[in-house]
């Protein structure tokens, strides 16, 4: 099946941002910055896990002026955690506030509509510009995952912890550190 790009809604006040449901076939329209190409080529199944990605009714392409600028989505782990993933092209270098905001958006109404109290990522510690971006996207930096990645680079482990929703302990649960 062949990728289309029909714009269905406008995720910024800026026009030239728009947004479509994720298909595996966006990526191959994209220009992959460096990290992403990367996951090709150290992951010979990537291109199956593009297309699981694209099962998930949280997966969507950012399109600027017509092209796809990145593709995300968030999957969930279980109920109230879920983990965020990106592929960005190099417009993101190039327009980086208006997809910034756009973004802050999505993972505002994506904690929403999923009901999460934890929604994480992992960065490649080499990628100043995703680091930054996570850090302007108000996940916040826990740790390092030594040996993560697929070509064996540590990567951080950020977070969104939200204040909001969270689920019902079962009765008899063991509670996390700090909670009574």
């Amino acid at each position: 099946m062949d990728a289309q790009i029909i714009p269905t809604e406008t995720i910024s006040s800026n026009p030239d941002v728009s947004l479509v449901p994720f298909h595996w076939g966006h990526v191959r329209l994209m220009n992959l910055r460096r990290f992403e190409r990367n996951h090709f080529r150290t992951l010979p199944d990537y291109p199956e896990r593009l297309k699981a990605y694209g099962q998930h009714p949280h997966s969507y392409s950012a399109l600027y002026r017509g092209q796809v600028a990145c593709c995300f989505g968030a999957v969930p782990i279980w109920p109230g955690v879920a983990e965020a993933w990106l592929l960005t092209s190099d417009i993101v270098e190039t327009s980086p506030v208006t997809l910034t905001r756009s973004a802050m958006r999505y993972f505002d109404t994506i904690v929403d509509q999923m009901r999460l109290f934890r929604l994480q990522i992992s960065v490649d510690t080499r990628n100043s510009l995703a680091i930054r971006w996570a850090e302007v996207l108000h996940f916040v930096r826990e740790g390092t995952l030594r040996s993560f990645g697929p070509d064996g680079a540590d990567h951080y482990i950020y977070a969104r912890i939200t204040d909001g929703w969270h689920p019902r302990r079962a009765e008899g649960s063991i509670r996390g550190p700090g909670r009574t």
